[in-house]
């Protein structure tokens, strides 16, 4: 009767299965990690926009640069811009959006009976509408220009990328955040 000594041939056995399984758990890890951090990102950049909006709507009130352009009034108060509120509110995010871009309008009121809705800039020459992250657009409207019941747009752009795109195959993802805000009085 032959007897063989399994363990003997098993031996180095455990250390290729434990080097696969950790591989794939770090793999999946990763992406739990990233995903995270693309939603904080998201999440981030949402609210900074919402509080924005509502920040340039109880600004209507100031100068049309005052989008990017902090204000003084006759008190010697300053207010700071609205791009610099909004960018305050996300504490540093902004720094993981690749290629990113703000904007502030007034948002077209017809644009939001359509079906879908679709958000976009007032045009001093409608239907040819603006792109609201170019400053020198001939049909651009001021940010400002918009009374009660009309809506402020904060809109953000970029792109997020992943730390660890090779080994995740991840790629980069769109970042296209749009908050509104309805003018006071």
């Amino acid at each position: 009767m032959l007897i063989r000594n399994t363990r003997r041939s098993r031996r180095g056995a455990a250390i290729v299965e434990a080097a696969l399984t950790l591989a794939i758990f770090c793999l999946l890890l990763f992406g739990i990690f990233e995903y995270c951090r693309y939603l904080f990102v998201l999440h981030v950049t949402d609210l900074a926009t919402r509080e924005g909006a509502r920040y340039a709507c109880v600004n209507a009130d100031k100068p049309t640069n005052f989008d990017t352009t902090p204000y003084t009034d006759g008190a010697g108060r300053t207010y700071v811009s609205i791009k610099t509120y909004a960018e305050g509110r996300m504490g540093g995010t902004a720094v993981q959006i690749v290629g990113y871009q703000f904007s502030v309008y007034a948002v077209d009121p017809a644009g939001l009976q359509l079906t879908p809705p679709v958000v976009r800039p007032k045009s001093k020459n409608p239907p040819t509408y603006p792109n609201p992250f170019n400053p020198s657009d001939p049909n651009k409207q001021s940010w400002n220009f918009a009374s009660f019941p009309d809506r402020i747009a904060v809109h953000v752009r970029g792109t997020f990328r992943p730390f660890l795109p090779s080994m995740l195959s991840m790629s980069d993802i769109p970042i296209n955040v749009i908050s509104m805000s309805g003018v006071e009085g």
